[in-house]
């Protein structure tokens, strides 16, 4: 899918409506992305890349396609697919998605809810949505008919960047809407 190799906003906005799959032996379980916030690297105080590479954050420099899971509060993972091309830290946060196959209505509304659906934890970091016999990964799927653009939520630093994208019309969407295009 070379709509990841593209800077993040772009790709944030191509993977609406992607399907992400997860394959954890015989049981499969496939939601339709509808919301996503993009992070610009390494000039974004937001981006976990900001300070500059770490263990925890290197899969952010990956070639596209390349997953950062993060534990956050506690309590919650956190997906996240590098963009743009390897060596940048520009990646794409993946908020919410609507079940297809697997999942209850209502399981992938917000990044944490979405992991947990899914079964990600930090131990999926570092792997790669097109490698063969990945446990994670895409299916093309069809773009919203509407896009609304918000600033991104959750976060202190950066926080009026509109860089939270969303299918307008979808009701797994994890915050508030916009119908702006």
């Amino acid at each position: 899918m070379a709509g990841l190799s593209q800077p993040p906003a772009a790709a944030a906005r191509f993977l609406l409506g992607q399907i992400l799959v997860r394959r954890d032996g015989r049981r499969l379980r496939a939601a339709r992305i509808v919301e996503t916030e993009a992070y610009l690297g390494t000039g974004d105080p937001a981006a976990h890349s900001f300070r500059g590479r770490t263990p925890r954050t290197e899969p952010l420099w990956g070639r596209p396609g390349t997953i950062y899971v993060y534990f956050i509060y506690g309590m919650h993972h956190c997906v996240n697919l590098a963009v743009e091309r390897e060596g940048a830290a520009g990646c794409v946060l993946i908020r919410a998605a609507e079940p297809l196959t697997g999942l209850e209505p209502g399981s992938c509304r917000g990044p944490g809810r979405l992991c947990r659906a899914l079964g990600l934890d930090t131990g999926h970091s570092g792997g790669h949505v097109f490698d063969r016999g990945s446990r994670l990964y895409l299916r093309e799927g069809s773009p919203p008919a509407r896009t609304g653009v918000t600033p991104r939520i959750g976060i202190r630093q950066a926080a009026t960047r509109r860089l939270r994208f969303l299918d307008a019309d979808s009701r797994e969407v994890s915050g508030p809407r916009a119908r702006q295009p």
